[in-house]
């Protein structure tokens, strides 16, 4: 057993003995502290093991141990003491860890004034101790750093040190090493504080204040999630960011959702106030791109200097109504910062994450996200994670939204230490911000800091909280301001003048009411954002922008060379000899121009030749490394021992790298965080896969509130591509359906491409042309899984040298256009089967008269191509597009009003047929054979009706 008692303490009593008995046969045996326990009782009563010599059990206790506990030539021998001072040692052992493990249920840590409860299990009684023992000196003071005592001292000792005003959660931590550290920084937690430090806390409060009490008075009524009662944060995230500084750090990044977030945005991050104001008179201008947002979703970033005058980097990522989904955002923002500046150092780029009570321990992906601590494709070196305990979510009580005792109980999933603090004592904040930046910078892990605080008003300003909590409103209304609690406290206890606070106050206030002026009086335009570095050189691209050509060749010789490169294992990896076979034989061959280039090998060189051009690829997703259908195979395992190698890991330079990962199960946080890493690495190819393309309706906030909308709302733009495996296959409705309908109704205003390729070559140009345009846009993948090896879907060396990216493929099959008669338009594996079912003899007298045109590029439509193409067949009777998903998925709904459009342009008064599945409320069946029915009757009907059919 270690010395992490954790609970034990309270359900064995026990315990102690045991442990003392482990320690006479070997000291090693238990932890640091509990050696530290019984060294400080030898000094009183002799050597360890003699103290047990008249306990009745203690000879069979230790018999017993002995049996799994290796014999030591020096364990020591019984002598003397009573085993009534033994007795009352163990006692006082269980009473002192009790108070470290619990003690935090009865501090002091709300600043309401609402009392602590009163737990029976910090109580004397509980241990068999009473008042008549107060008196009798004790060495258990040992298990927290002190020496002998009486046990009345040790009990102020451990109600002043754990149910102050800040709660510890410690001893659920694995690591002695950490726990230690942590109750031994813990023990400083109200030392005092320099009065300049003092000094900057008033000041951060007083302008947060005053921002607030700005805004109020000059928009009346108008929402600003205020910070105030949550005021604190503010300089805590000062404290942090300037012990941050000294220990190296250059950038941090801070992720807070809407409360308290204008002022943060002013105030921590550096946006301009006049930006801030000019965004409330709300002056619509021509030059303004998008459909832009409310002020307390943006984000800024900007270089500044910390309170001790260090320059550093700060950034907060844009954040919609939807809270705690930024966690996972601002961690790969952050990750792709270590790695894109510093060559993955973590200390260098830190994270803060302020959360609310409420939504973190509601929010699913809060879990998700923590899980990703120490995971290696994800860690940041650790996160500080800063709850602004509000004590009430909107209307909700914290009793009706959790059944954990805190708010913070997530974080023992991964073994982080939890502090809850009362927001009235700053000193403390301070102090614990400090340990909470030493412990991240030592441990590279996560820690937790329970704010406990209150909401000045209600869930906006114009709510009215007293309707639905009168008794907490009651205690809210006369609460003072932070700022002026801790002006009070600074005059009385530290000796600074009234005056002079009330000066700094009042300089805020006239500050801020002259900026209003100005931008009031002329009329200032709205600035959008503007990243710094890399992401700030591209511009913002429209739809015709992304249907421009971009030049993807490279030379037939290049391509052989990185095909080669990518095909060639280490003579020392051992690699399994089916894979060998299947996998690497087939790829050379490929390289050698023996077969057919496949999805898989086209899809690699794509990223080879990204990497050997400078551009960093990193690929995430369930089951990545290999691909959901055995098709990747990119970072290989050696059948003896396990290790990996990554086959594109030749082809990167000084400039690049490759990273590719098998994700947690989660396709929420794990796609958030792709996202975030998108928006800050500008020079690198960023891919999400999903299993099962169906996985990424898991994910639908961040495609729908980030990816789909960020840059209309925000002007951020990023290139994130998701690899969604789709096709009707009769895997029933949960293994078919990317759900290609619900990226097609989010497509407007170019905010990102979809599309649907039918051969090796479209990914492989696609995925070169997200990088070598000057802008970013989204990519969203239909990917194929059947046809992943089909013939029918290869290519050739040749043509990703001399190809192109095309948005509408043409049916290279026909002769003669003059002799056809019917016109499919399609899109992805059903061009495919109608290909197959044209050369067999059911149909092959409709091979000349049937033209399949394939639509790879849905969004957006490449309309003058699709005219080009359709004008060619004039004798057309019949054009139709044809789907195998139901009539209200798949691209219907959206390429129906672009083709009447196609069909009007190219001179045909046809009306537009539909060849498909009818209206379902599942993306397919359940059984395989119907499936295939089905099927049968769609492809029958494209290719022999001359009126729509749904089946």
């Amino acid at each position: 057993m270690s010395g992490n008692f954790n609970s034990i303490f309270q359900n064995n009593a026990g315990y102690v003995e045991e442990m003392f008995a482990r320690y006479s046969l070997d000291p090693n045996s238990v932890g640091i502290e509990w050696r530290a326990y019984f060294e400080g009782f030898n000094e009183g009563f002799g050597t360890a093991s003699a103290m047990a010599k008249d306990a009745s059990h203690f000879q069979d206790l230790l018999k017993n141990v002995s049996e799994y506990t290796p014999d030591h030539s020096n364990a020591r021998t019984s002598e003397t003491a009573s085993s009534d001072s033994l007795a009352f040692e163990m006692k006082a052992a269980e009473f002192v860890h009790a108070w470290k493990s619990n003690g935090h249920l009865q501090a002091n840590t709300n600043p309401l004034p609402i009392p602590p409860k009163k737990y029976p299990i910090l109580a004397l009684e509980s241990y068999g101790l009473t008042a008549n023992d107060l008196k009798r000196s004790t060495h258990a003071g040992a298990l927290i750093g002190l020496g002998s005592m009486s046990l009345e001292k040790l009990i102020l000792e451990l109600e002043r040190r754990f149910a102050g005003t800040v709660g510890a959660e410690i001893e659920h931590v694995d690591s002695d090493e950490e726990r230690r550290w942590l109750h031994a920084e813990f023990s400083k937690i109200y030392n005092p504080i320099a009065k300049e430090t003092q000094k900057a806390i008033y000041s951060e409060l007083a302008k947060a204040d005053s921002l607030e009490k700005t805004i109020a008075t000059k928009y009346i009524g108008k929402k600003r999630f205020s910070i105030e009662g949550a005021d604190a944060q503010y300089p805590a995230v000062e404290t942090f960011i300037d012990e941050s500084t000294k220990l190296g750090v250059k950038e941090c990044t801070v992720a807070i959702a809407h409360r308290g977030r204008l002022n943060f945005l002013v105030n921590v991050i550096g946006k301009p106030l006049q930006k801030l104001f000019a965004e409330w008179e709300g002056y619509h201008h021509d030059g303004l791109h998008g459909d832009c947002d409310v002020k307390y979703h943006y984000g800024y970033e900007s270089e500044r200097k910390s309170r001790s005058g260090n320059d550093i980097s700060v950034s907060m990522p844009f954040n919609p109504s939807h809270l705690e989904y930024v966690d996972s955002i601002v961690m790969g923002d952050t990750r792709a910062r270590q790695v894109m500046y510093y060559k993955g150092d973590s200390s260098k780029v830190a994270s803060i994450v302020l959360h609310g009570d409420a939504a973190f321990s509601g929010q699913g992906i809060v879990f998700e996200t923590v899980q990703m601590m120490s995971l290696k494709g994800y860690n940041i070196g650790g996160t500080v994670h800063l709850v602004a305990n509000n004590q009430v979510g909107f209307t909700t009580d914290p009793s009706d939204s959790r059944s954990s005792t805190y708010c913070t109980d997530v974080a023992k999933v991964t073994g982080s230490p939890i502090f809850h603090i009362n927001a009235d004592n700053l000193d403390s904040l301070h102090n614990l911000m400090v340990l909470a930046a030493n412990y991240r910078a030592k441990f590279k892990k996560d820690i937790y800091i329970d704010l406990i605080c209150f909401r000045r008003y209600g869930h906006n300003e114009a709510d009215e909280p007293v309707f639905t909590q009168p008794l907490l409103y009651k205690l809210i209304k006369d609460k003072p301001s932070p700022f002026e609690e801790y002006s009070k406290y600074l005059s009385s206890a530290h000796g600074f003048l009234e005056n002079e606070l009330k000066a700094i106050y009042d300089n805020f206030r006239a500050e801020m009411n002259s900026i209003y002026d100005n931008v009031k009086s002329n009329h200032a335009k709205i600035e959008q954002f503007t990243p710094l570095r890399e992401a700030g050189e591209l511009k913002l691209a429209s739809e015709k922008d992304i249907l421009k050509p971009v030049k993807t060749q490279i030379s037939l010789n290049k391509i052989k060379s990185l095909a080669q490169k990518i095909s060639t294992v280490p003579e020392s990896f051992r690699i399994n000899p089916k894979l060998s076979r299947i996998i690497v034989a087939e790829r050379k061959d490929m390289a050698e121009g023996k077969k057919k280039v496949d999805w898989g090998m086209a899809e690699l060189l794509a990223y080879a030749s990204l990497l050997e051009e400078g551009f960093s690829i990193r690929l995430a997703g369930e089951d990545a490394q290999r691909g959901t259908f055995s098709h990747r195979h990119v970072t290989l395992i050696d059948s003896e021992d396990a290790s990996h190698y990554t086959l594109l890991s030749p082809c990167t330079t000084d400039n690049s790298q490759v990273e590719v990962i098998n994700t947690l199960l989660s396709e929420e946080a794990a796609m958030g965080y792709e996202y975030g890493y998108a928006v800050r690495q500008a020079k690198g190819l960023v891919l999400w896969e999903g299993q099962f393309g169906d996985f990424a309706n898991g994910a639908q906030v961040i495609i729908d509130q980030f990816i789909a909308s960020g840059e209309t709302k925000w002007c951020q733009t990023q290139g994130l591509v998701l690899l969604l495996p789709h096709g009707m296959e009769g895997q029933g409705a949960e293994h078919s359906s990317a759900r290609l309908e619900r990226f097609l109704q989010l497509c407007a205003d170019g905010n990102m491409q979809v599309c649907y390729f039918t051969n090796a070559a479209q990914i492989y140009h696609a995925l070169r042309r997200q990088m070598l345009r000057n802008f970013r846009k989204p990519l969203i993948l239909m990917t194929p899984k059947s046809f992943l090896r089909s013939p029918r879907a290869s290519t050739t060396l040749e043509e990703l040298a001399t190809g192109h990216f095309e948005e509408i493929l043409d049916d290279l099959r026909i002769g003669k256009s003059t002799k056809v008669d019917r016109v499919l338009f399609c899109t992805g594996k059903i061009s495919l089967d109608l290909f197959d079912a044209l050369e067999k003899d059911e149909f092959k007298n409709k091979a000349e008269t049937t033209a399949v045109i394939r639509i790879e590029q849905l969004y957006p439509f490449h309309i003058d191509k699709a005219v080009s193409i359709l004008s060619q067949y004039k004798s057309a009777k019949t054009v139709a597009w044809v789907q195998e998903e139901p009539a209200n998925m798949g691209a219907w709904s959206f390429i129906r009003h672009e083709l009447e459009n196609v069909i009007k342009k190219s001179g045909f008064s046809h009306q537009l047929e539909y060849f498909g599945r009818r209206r379902r409320a599942t993306p397919a069946v359940g059984i395989e054979k119907w499936h295939f029915v089905e099927q049968e009757k769609v492809i029958k009907s494209a290719l022999e009706s001359n009126s729509s059919v749904e089946v």
